[in-house]
């Protein structure tokens, strides 16, 4: 009964932790490469995305630098789907809005590290 058990924990894990189409809020990399030309610029420096309420249009790139020597993510919360992995001093996340309205993200390994795009039509 308990080998039942165990088998059948570790398959609920293993599809968890399974692959990702990414098609719709997977996890997506970060970059060696500097922030897009004319995309909005977001630091994350202190412990802190700045600025912590940005705004975008619709269409428009919004690039996260990490300028902190501990790793961050991106994840938004609502308003949007996208998932950065946790990445380090120097690295960037890019992400496109397309869709008006408001998207609230965090890292979600730094309690109260929040911020808010506001993407408007332009």
């Amino acid at each position: 009964m308990s080998r039942l058990l165990l088998a059948l924990l570790l398959a609920v894990f293993l599809a968890a932790c399974g692959g990702d189409d990414d098609g719709g809020g997977g996890e997506q990399g970060a970059s060696s490469e500097a922030c897009p030309s004319g995309s909005v610029e977001i630091k994350m420096v202190d412990i802190k995305f700045d600025p912590a309420d940005a705004t975008a249009g619709v269409g428009d790139e919004v690039c996260w630098i990490n300028e902190d020597s501990i790793d961050h993510n991106a994840v938004a919360e609502s308003g949007a789907s996208f998932k950065s992995e946790l990445f380090g001093k120097g690295k960037t996340f890019t992400t496109k809005v397309d869709e008006a309205g408001t998207i609230q993200y965090v890292c979600t390994i730094h309690p109260g590290m929040t911020g808010t795009i506001t993407v408007e039509r332009r």
